[in-house]
């Protein structure tokens, strides 16, 4: 029987090097974290000869770039490189959980991998305390990368170990001598380190480390230096700039108010304590059993960020709270990539929060952290029960112990028995703590300049009502089983203020309204306003006092509300009661003016035709007198040709009978006319009747074509439509045609023709036009003036056109002027009359 052992070919070393750790920041943090083990209080991570000068394909197959990470840590001895550094997968990390009062951060023995990733080439230079010279070790990772050979193992590789001396140290690196420490010198890099990635780096390094976690009495400064850079660093803002030391971002607390909710697992496993604050305040302290009994020594700090918060956020650290992250994993005081990087959801927030996006917090509204302690009392052998970092240090491995931290469904992880308190009294204690400025871009801005205060924040919400609602909201969001709950704490200091606050807001209800009632004489309206504002309080504070109670306070507040409703309602009866004695009064008194004035029309009424006169006479009145004058004119015009036709002996009996017939027809409505004026029969005549205006205009000019002689006027009606139906006064229409017939009689009209139509709106349209002389040329380019009054375009009074307008406004009509020679050769009008029914 043949013994046979593992082997480990040459490949090995990509595997656990350029092909495991995929990120370039991932492998400097790796490096930089063995520096911080090492017990060192300085890292100097230097970039030399980084911007390229060859073409990118050129550079990658070689290239004289380094990356030097410089510590002055403990260093190494001949036996730690060749027995510990050599050794893959060693690493006395795994037994050695503190070193230099810190909490140690690696312990997989791949982490030296990282250099394979960076570049082609590492020279190591160490030194310890107790030793005058350096040691070397040079490694070409090209050596390793023999493909397809089977006998060829990674043990086959042998590397030499130099001493050197300070001098030629110094001389090699050009970084001055130390009494302890390590330097790596990564050549050949893989890729081009720009200045953004340079940045990126950065932005990672900045919140590599937890301060309030991993140390207990030491610091660990973290320095890059990029000199090719410094010139274009000088464009840049403060936050944007690279060289230098790294500000740690991990904050312990924000320097601005804010909401939040902190946790923690006692180290013993037994208790969780909760303490949820809000704006700075308190708002309780939750004890309660520990139901996950694998987690231990764990505390989460999470922050919700409403647009005010956001823009604190950034006034703070200098970058957006989005592209700081969200939720950050720190073991042992080490943050754990990529988990709470822009974009990246391991707790699964986004993807709860795309299920009702008004009812969950999402990793734009939140920041903050878990930190994890490893648990010294748990065997090495339990593989579900401890935390393991994925080897390619991109997260850890989803175990049981990960799934009591994270678990998202119910039975909920630790994580998430926390966040959905914070997540429950932002969406129901306070209504997501919105803002009134919904432009958040202004809203930033105005926050980002030096003289802003907090005093110019605007809520939709008062904070009375705000806090009153936390206060309500406060056992719901709980949610701990009874048997569990250890103690609950609502904080005094709050119910305190808040019954201040309830205290001020009545107060000052209370003084508005004394100072308005002193200042003016109230109607019993006021009053009951006054009355029901009052009641309003009473009842509110009712309610505070049965939610929150308030001791002596709101029940001096109730007695001072309850004495001036009493009051005022007291004042309101007594001015109801005088009010109500002056109405009466005052009805008596129109009543008796009302008798007095229908007195006065009735002898109006028989006076009229006496008192009136031109001076005071109206409008109407004075266009039906024009009408009754040129009615008048007509018939002594028809009794002087008759008269004399009798006078020369030359009288026909048709010509007389038609001369008559007119005198008698301009009679009869010259006095209707005149009845309108003196009033005696206006009402009766002025009635408005359904009237068929077509029908009518047929009639119309039938009756004027028998007034008229044929070589006198011909009067001609063209309609298309069958009907026309509109409540008016046929006086009112009759005046309209006699006025226009009139003026085309003026004009020497021998024809005169209406035209009726409909417009898309069912309007009548009617145009008037004659063959006479037409309107005078003066008028043609201003032809309003000819409805004035007192314009005249012949030797008349300027009162007929006028009318017409007014008249056909009456119902709802128009008339305008369209010009001469347009239908026959004189003057033509437009007139529309609505289809409304009036």
């Amino acid at each position: 029987m043949a013994k046979v052992h593992f082997r480990t070919n040459v490949e090995l070393k990509s595997i656990i090097g350029k092909d495991l750790i995929t990120d370039d920041n991932i492998a400097v943090l790796e490096l930089v974290k063995n520096s911080f083990d090492a017990g060192s209080k300085k890292v100097d991570v230097i970039f030399e000869s980084v911007i390229p000068k060859i073409d990118v394909k050129s550079y990658k197959r070689k290239n004289n770039s380094k990356i030097i990470i410089s510590d002055q840590g403990k260093g190494m001895s001949n036996f730690d490189i060749e027995n510990k550094w050599l050794n893959i997968a060693y690493s006395e990390k795994k037994e050695k959980k503190e070193e230099y009062g810190r909490t140690l951060a690696g312990n997989k023995g791949v982490g030296r991998f990282s250099c394979d990733r960076l570049g082609k080439f590492l020279t190591i230079y160490t030194k310890q305390e107790n030793s005058e010279n350096f040691i070397r070790l040079s490694i070409d990772w090209e050596l390793f990368e023999k493909k397809d050979d089977i006998n060829f193992n990674i043990q086959d590789v042998e590397f030499d170990l130099f001493e050197i001396s300070s001098i030629e140290f110094q001389s090699e690196t050009n970084i001055g001598s130390f009494q302890s420490g390590t330097v790596l010198m990564i050549s050949s890099l893989r890729e081009i380190w720009s200045y953004d990635k340079i940045l990126d780096l950065k932005r990672q390094l900045e919140k590599l480390i937890n301060p309030n976690q991993s140390f207990k009495s030491s610091k660990f400064d973290i320095n890059i230096i990029a000199s090719e850079f410094k010139e274009q660093e000088k464009k840049k803002g403060e936050n944007e700039k690279i060289n230098g030391l790294v500000k740690n971002q991990i904050f312990e607390k924000l320097d601005f108010k804010v909401t939040s909710i902190q946790a923690k697992i006692t180290r013993d496993g037994k208790f969780i304590i909760s303490i949820l604050k809000d704006r700075g305040n308190s708002i309780f302290t939750l004890i309660e059993k520990n139901p996950f009994y694998l987690l231990k020594n764990v505390k989460t700090h999470i922050y919700y960020l409403n647009p005010y918060s956001k823009a604190y956020f950034r006034k703070q650290t200098g970058i957006r709270s989005v592209d700081f992250g969200s939720i950050s994993l720190f073991i042992n005081g080490f943050r754990i990539p990529p988990y709470g990087d822009f974009g990246d959801d391991w707790l699964g927030m986004e993807s709860r929060k795309g299920q009702g996006r008004t009812r969950f917090l999402g990793t734009r509204e939140v920041i903050g952290r878990i930190e994890v302690k490893d648990n010294d009392d748990i065997a090495l052998d339990e593989e579900n029960d401890v935390f393991k970092i994925i080897s390619s240090r991109a997260g850890i491995v989803n175990n049981e112990i990960f799934s009591q931290l994270a678990k998202s469904t119910d039975p909920y992880g630790f994580y998430y028995r926390i966040f959905r308190r914070l997540e429950r009294f932002v969406v129901e204690g306070i209504k997501w703590d919105s803002v009134a400025e919904r432009n958040y871009s202004k809203l930033e801005k105005e926050v980002l300049n030096p003289r802003w205060d907090e005093s110019k924040e605007k809520y939709v919400e008062d904070s009375l009502s705000r806090n009153k609602r936390v206060y309500s909201v406060v056992h719901n969001i709980i949610d701990t089983r009874k048997d569990d709950l250890i103690r609950l704490k609502i904080n005094q200091d709050f119910v305190s203020n808040l019954i201040n606050e309830q205290k001020q807001k009545i107060d000052k209800e209370l003084e508005t309204i004394t100072n308005q009632i002193n200042q003016s004489h109230l109607s019993p309206e006021e009053l009951s306003d006054f009355i029901e504002r009052l009641e309003s309080s009473n009842k509110e504070l009712e309610d505070f006092n049965n939610k929150v109670g308030g001791g002596e306070t709101t029940k001096t507040l109730k007695g001072d509300l309850e004495a001036k409703i009493e009051f005022l309602s007291k004042q309101k009866a007594e001015l109801e009661s005088k009010l109500k004695e002056e109405e009466e009064q005052r009805r008596t008194a129109e009543e008796e003016q009302k008798r007095i004035q229908e007195e006065l029309e009735l002898e109006r009424d028989k006076n009229t035709y006496l008192l009136s006169t031109k001076r005071n006479m109206s409008e109407d009145a004075k266009g039906l007198i024009h009408n009754v004058k040129q009615t008048s004119k007509r018939s002594k015009q028809n009794a002087q040709s008759l008269y004399d036709a009798f006078v020369q002996d030359n009288v026909k009996k048709n010509q007389a009978l038609k001369l008559l017939s007119t005198i008698i027809y301009n009679s009869e409505k010259a006095l209707k006319i005149s009845n309108l004026i003196t009033r005696a029969n206006f009402k009766a005549n002025q009635d408005y009747q359904d009237v068929n205006i077509v029908k009518f205009l047929e009639q119309y000019l039938d009756l004027y074509n028998v007034i008229y002689d044929d070589n006198e006027i011909n009067f001609v009606l063209e309609s298309n439509v069958e009907s026309f139906w509109k409540r008016i006064s046929i006086l009112d229409i009759s005046l309209i045609i006699d006025d226009l017939i009139s003026n085309s009689d003026k004009a020497h009209a021998k024809s005169v023709k209406i035209i009726l139509e409909e417009d898309k709106d069912s309007n009548l349209i009617m145009i008037f036009t004659d063959d006479g002389d037409g309107l005078l040329h003066k008028f043609e380019k201003n032809s309003e003036v000819i409805f004035e009054l007192g314009i005249t375009t012949t030797d008349g009074s300027g009162i007929g056109l006028n009318y017409v307008r007014r008249t056909l406004a009456k119902m709802q009509g128009k008339i305008r002027f369209l010009g001469n020679n347009k239908f026959l050769k004189g003057a033509s009008f437009e007139i529309v009359i609505s289809k409304s029914y009036k």
